[in-house]
């Protein structure tokens, strides 16, 4: 968490300071981004950057916190009235959101990108011991809500269901990053909906 000198600077200082970072470290591993680099482009001193942060870690899970922020109000519209869609559009419908989030903020989904080729690291596991409980709490009461429905089976096992469709979100914005680039369109929304396809498939009830 940034110290409070970095909150007392005004709001187009700090607005810099997380731009130039969130491109460090989309553009770089974790291990070869700068600091050097971030306190040059953001026009302050070495020693200021130390005023504001604890290491480059911290800035690092700093801003990764703002861009989730960002995507979390990005597809918040789409939860507005869950129970007037069934359950395989409404998750179609989130994750054409997040990938939309990617391609209109590319700087997001590079430092997402960075982040998961890091899967191992510390970084990684303080984002998702923060994120991970609240997000398979909110698929189980979308997979509860669709089975009182009727719109999936009765006989699947809702825990670990949402324990895979959590991550897979995040599976579907690195494909998009690594093969369809910023071309966020027709072709992207045919695999999307052969993807929620293949779970209805798997998971919806019998007709």
């Amino acid at each position: 968490m940034p110290k409070d000198t970095f909150f007392n600077l005004p709001d187009d200082k700090r607005a810099l300071i997380c731009n130039v970072a969130i491109q460090e470290f989309g553009e770089h591993p974790f291990d070869q981004a700068s600091v050097n680099r971030i306190v040059a482009k953001a026009g302050i001193a070495k020693g200021s950057f130390y005023q504001y942060f604890e290491d480059k870690a911290d800035l690092f899970l700093y801003v990764a916190r703002l861009a989730g922020e960002a995507k979390a109000e990005y597809i918040a519209p789409v939860m507005r009235n869950p129970d007037q869609q069934d359950f395989f559009t409404l998750l179609r419908a989130l994750y054409a959101s997040g990938i939309q989030f990617a391609a209109e903020h590319p700087e997001y989904a590079e430092l997402s990108k960075r982040l998961l080729e890091h899967r191992d690291g510390p970084i990684y596991r303080e984002l998702m011991a923060e994120n991970l409980p609240s997000a398979y709490e909110f698929f189980e009461r979308l997979l509860e809500n669709a089975v009182a429905k009727g719109e999936i089976r009765a006989d699947i096992d809702i825990k670990m269901l949402a324990h895979m469709l959590v991550p897979m979100n995040a599976h579907l914005v690195e494909y998009y990053v690594e093969h369809v680039a910023g071309e966020y369109g027709e072709g992207m929304l045919e695999t999307l909906d052969q993807f929620v396809d293949l779970l209805r498939s798997g998971m919806g009830r019998a007709a």
